[in-house]
């Protein structure tokens, strides 16, 4: 286990209608990351042979030492890169000073524009500041930008134009990011979520949009990618250590929690047991399968 995942802030100035760390960001807002706890777990994750980090939150470029956080990760020899929204490298005299320590970046990006966007974010102009961050992070030779979209009701009509958009943006990676039985996006599951009957029938024109663009399709089964499976994220997950706030009877402490798989939240069904793709595949949430049944997974033949 060579990753590290590191949530850093539990504050985001966004509330976007899925988010899966709403509830934790209200429950640890009061319990601010600090340098020196930052430092003792890069230190440690470090010397334990961790090779590259991935700042999140909250919003993890709020936090008020970012970039000496990323210059300390760094001066370990770590590859660096974050989640995020884009709220303060939309300001070119941050982008200059935090950038050159960031070797990619997770653009959350889930609409083409900001009518689309900004719904689901809560915050009016939230797609304007992820323009600017991304056109800051262009001027950087060699930065990585990669865009995450999270797959909800109110905007899959708009995927594909979503893809396109992030393909002329110069994102090098889509991700495609089933909303999540967490948080916010727990909360209104049932609004929420795609069927994924629809689903299947929106990922061919994605691949066929991507062009040059790697394509990762996260927390569905391989079935409803069908002959898209191979682009399935269970396949290409890397296992990591998380560190973040974690709830005592008498304390809160900030922990690692190892996560071998990508199976929170999933569960296999019937058709499972027969699939081909048993192995390799994590299944579906359960949430999905307590209110839609399992009619619409099947086992793969094996190829």
């Amino acid at each position: 286990m060579r990753r590290l995942e590191f949530h850093i802030t539990y504050h985001c100035p966004e509330r976007c209608a899925f988010c899966s760390e709403e509830h934790r960001m209200a429950a640890y807002n009061p319990f601010p990351v600090t340098f020196g706890r930052v430092a003792r777990v890069l230190r440690e994750q470090a010397e334990r042979g961790v090779e590259s980090v991935h700042f999140t939150g909250g919003e993890p470029t709020i936090h008020p030492q970012f970039v000496e956080i990323l210059q300390l990760a760094k001066k370990l020899g770590m590859r660096t890169s974050i989640g995020t929204i884009g709220t303060r490298l939309a300001d070119p005299a941050f982008a200059a000073r935090a950038l050159p320590f960031l070797d990619e970046a997770l653009f959350s990006l889930h609409g083409p524009d900001a009518a689309t966007h900004d719904a689901l974010t809560g915050r009016p102009g939230s797609f304007d500041r992820l323009a600017r961050a991304m056109e800051n992070a262009s001027a950087f030779p060699g930065f990585r930008r990669f865009v995450n979209t999270v797959l909800v009701r109110d905007n899959a009509a708009r995927l594909v134009e979503t893809t396109r958009l992030a393909r002329e943006r110069g994102a090098e990676l889509l991700v495609v990011s089933n909303v999540t039985p967490e948080g916010a996006g727990e909360d209104a599951y049932p609004h929420l979520t795609l069927r994924l009957d629809e689903v299947r029938r929106l990922v061919p024109a994605v691949l066929a949009e991507a062009g040059p663009m790697i394509v990762r399709f996260f927390g569905l089964p391989a079935c409803a990618l069908g002959e898209a499976r191979m682009y399935a994220n269970d396949i290409h997950w890397n296992p990591r250590v998380t560190f973040e706030w974690v709830r005592h009877p008498d304390r809160v402490s900030l922990e690692g929690l190892y996560s071998w798989q990508p199976d929170r939240k999933r569960a296999k069904v019937t058709a499972c047991g027969s699939c081909s793709w048993n192995r390799l595949c994590h299944g579906v949430f359960a949430r999905y399968v307590e209110l839609y049944g399992e009619a619409e997974l099947h086992a793969l033949e094996s190829t």
